[in-house]
């Protein structure tokens, strides 16, 4: 995968110059060195021919591979590897045999030189090759000249290893470097991607996704502070699979001292690093134990939370790693954050400023979803229209900050009442009407009479404290698809028998229990 990443494929041709133009420069400097060698000992009257050739050699060598294959056809480079590697390892063979003692370090330098490159363009197999046949040529161009080998097999066990030391401090910076590109890239994207988020559902999708790409990680968990000195986890990852939500209590936790001291907290070992008094384990998800730990605390506007990730193998985690952790975490609750103001403005958009139950518009929405459904699953749906009886007269009388409290507590009497399924919406005025899945008739009939008898024991007070009478309600029902299967015809089915109710002479519910038992 590296080597796909560093190959000239994924460079652009100005890259791979500037790669080559320190090593191909030093290599001519070096070679015309020999050059000038060369000419000095035929002007002193002791010409030495082999530096002279050679230094001319690399000079036109060098110049034509950076020109013709960096230069001109950067995109052919992976093509002609071994090739390259081949000619090099002869070329510096021979100057290892040919050049005289004293200027051995030049074909010993450009062997290092090229084998830096040569790892920075291609990869190590080929770098390592190169070295290889480069000591090959030398022995056999040795053996073939009749010269003894033997006492340069130190130097070039020496080289080698330089060579090793070298391309593998270059391949590991390289590959580090690479690795910290793909994370910063998997944070980019995961930002690009998150800030058009405003769904807490698809914060967290997007947050186990980004930790997965670019952390290996056994767990990873986001939490956030409830109101009873617990922490609510939302998204739990553990070895492979997601769990249902869970609690967690705040003291005596990693991820409650995270959030308590708003600070990040890596403990690359937990077998010997945790120092906490009052530290205990709680497992969520799978009852495993994690060995390394990072936990960075999530605060941004009404955001206060933890996002943890753990490992079962000690020493997992580098600074790398944690950097990256906090850097995503910063994202996530800005995200979170800006999702919390948008389903406040959403919940807003659809409430009641007054009683803080759904408007006239919302629930008739609401109404028709849960219609569908019913009709999908075949289940009940009642609906309840609700009045309070002579409420103006009572508004006129008593004030209206005094009826207004009686809406207040009306909503709150009917909620008492009803199931987390079920949904009350303000109609208008003093009337509401409430939405009742999987609900029959009866069953309908019942909460109202819970409701009827609830505002007759209403105890209200007046501005000078006085107890006033608490209004009554009249209230009307229909039930979807018994009766209709028209939401349209279901609400003025049971806004038609509301006013049968009020006619009837008020606090009444209509139709009565006779009506149901004979529609059941």
């Amino acid at each position: 995968m590296l080597n796909k990443l560093i190959s000239p494929k994924n460079v652009t041709a100005r890259e791979t110059r500037h790669l080559a133009e320190p090593a191909a420069l030093t290599t001519i400097i070096l070679c015309v060195s020999l050059i000038i060698y060369g000419i000095g000992s035929l002007a002193s009257g002791n010409p030495e021919l082999w530096p002279l050739l050679l230094g001319i050699a690399g000079v036109l060598y060098t110049i034509s591979f950076y020109y013709y294959a960096i230069v001109k056809t950067p995109s052919q480079l992976q093509r002609w590897r071994w090739t390259t590697a081949f000619s090099n390892a002869v070329c510096v063979a021979a100057g290892l045999i040919f050049i005289p003692d004293q200027f051995r370090i030049v074909p010993q330098m450009v062997m290092i030189l090229i084998a830096a490159i040569t790892v920075i363009l291609w990869d190590r197999v080929t770098t390592y090759i190169f070295l290889a046949l480069t000591v090959g040529f030398h022995a056999l161009f040795a053996y073939r000249l009749s010269i003894s080998f033997s006492p340069y097999l130190l130097n070039d066990s020496t080289l080698l290893l330089s060579g090793f030391i070298i391309v593998e401090t270059i391949y590991r910076l390289t590959e580090a470097t690479q690795t910290r590109i793909q994370r910063l890239e998997s944070l980019n994207e995961f930002a690009r991607k998150i800030v058009y988020s405003l769904e807490t559902n698809e914060v967290l999708s997007l947050v186990g996704a980004a930790i997965q790409n670019a952390i290996s990680a056994d767990t990873y968990f986001l939490g956030m502070m409830g109101n009873d000195e617990t922490i609510q986890f939302d998204l739990i990852f553990d070895d492979g699979e997601y769990f249902p939500a869970s609690t967690m209590p705040i003291k005596g936790t990693l991820s409650g001292w995270v959030i308590q001291n708003k600070r990040s907290l890596f403990i690359p070992d937990m077998r010997h690093d945790v120092n906490f008094e009052g530290f205990k384990t709680i497992s969520i998800g799978k009852d495993k134990t994690n060995l390394s730990w990072m936990g960075v605390p999530m605060h941004a506007g009404h955001i206060n939370g933890v996002v943890s990730v753990g490992s079962y193998t000690p020493n997992s985690f580098d600074r790398t790693d944690f950097e990256l952790l906090e850097n995503l975490v910063q994202h996530a609750a800005l995200a979170l954050d800006n999702a919390f103001h948008h389903a406040e403005v959403e919940t807003q958009s659809h409430t009641d400023s007054l009683t803080n139950v759904y408007n006239h518009n919302y629930i008739v929405e609401i109404l028709r979803r849960e219609a569908e459904r019913s009709q999908a699953e075949c289940l009940p749906l009642s609906l309840i229209m609700l009045d309070v009886d002579y409420f103006k007269q009572y508004n006129d009388h008593y004030g209206h900050l005094v009826g207004d409290q009686v809406l207040v507590l009306l909503t709150k009497a009917m909620r008492a009442h009803i199931n987390a399924a079920d949904s009350i919406g303000r109609w208008g005025g003093e009337e509401f009407a409430i939405a009742l899945p999987n609900t029959d008739g009866l069953a309908a009939l019942a909460i109202a009479g819970r409701i009827q008898q609830t505002m007759i024991d209403l105890q209200i007070e007046g501005r000078d404290g006085q107890s006033l009478p608490a209004p009554t309600v009249s209230q009307g029902i229909a039930v979807f698809p018994d009766e209709t299967e028209d939401v349209h015809h279901l609400i003025d089915l049971a806004d038609q028998r509301l006013y049968i109710a009020k006619e009837r002479g008020r606090n009444q519910v209509e139709p009565g229990k006779d009506h149901w038992k004979h529609l059941k």
